[in-house]
């Protein structure tokens, strides 16, 4: 077992507990190319957390019959679970705790592509359950495939990252066979 691998220039460093098979050893040729790593490591505070929970999520929500079938793959119906679960009383909750304002107000943008060019489509305040789940789940998304690492926007973006996993955290209270799930109590 390894505790550290570092390269030689200390670019890059992996932190854990491995096993030796866990170590692939790179061609000769490869090994000696050095990744800067620098920006993809600068993500909003929580960030972690929050694919951490939004994995869970899913997860519990896919066990508890909300999935659906798309291109031949399960992904979790978050849309069906906001509008049968959730409904207008938790938006109305949400903003009664001022538990998101910032995605309530200036919810986060989507990527698009305007010909060649990356840039973010502006999307309105959330009306809607479905709206507001949405938009929570665009925070991730952006992070994911919207390359919001290092992006110059980072405090609103650690607000909307915390906002979003206070949001789901919020959900899984008022959702108790929800919580169990994610929890692995079942």
């Amino acid at each position: 077992m390894f505790e550290s691998i570092t390269d030689n220039s200390g670019s890059w460093e992996i932190v854990g507990m491995l096993t030796e098979d866990a170590v692939m050893e790179l061609p000769k040729e490869k090994s000696a190319v050095a990744i800067d790593m620098g920006t993809a490591n600068r993500l909003p505070p929580r960030a972690d957390e929050l694919m951490h929970v939004v994995t869970r999520f899913e997860y519990a929500l896919k066990e508890l019959g909300y999935g659906v079938m798309r291109n031949g793959a399960v992904e979790a119906n978050w849309d069906k679970f906001a509008n049968e679960e959730l409904k207008a009383e938790f938006l109305q909750r949400v903003r009664e705790k001022n538990l998101a304002p910032t995605i309530l107000s200036n919810p986060p943008s989507k990527q698009v592509l305007n010909g060649s060019t990356l840039g973010w489509g502006v999307k309105a305040a959330p009306n809607s359950i479905q709206d507001f789940i949405g938009a929570v789940r665009r925070v991730r998304n952006n992070l994911v495939h919207g390359g919001k690492s290092g992006h110059p926007d980072a405090d609103r973006n650690a607000l909307l990252v915390s906002e979003a996993i206070e949001v789901l955290l919020e959900a899984l209270r008022s959702h108790d066979d929800l919580r169990f799930m994610f929890e692995g109590k079942w």
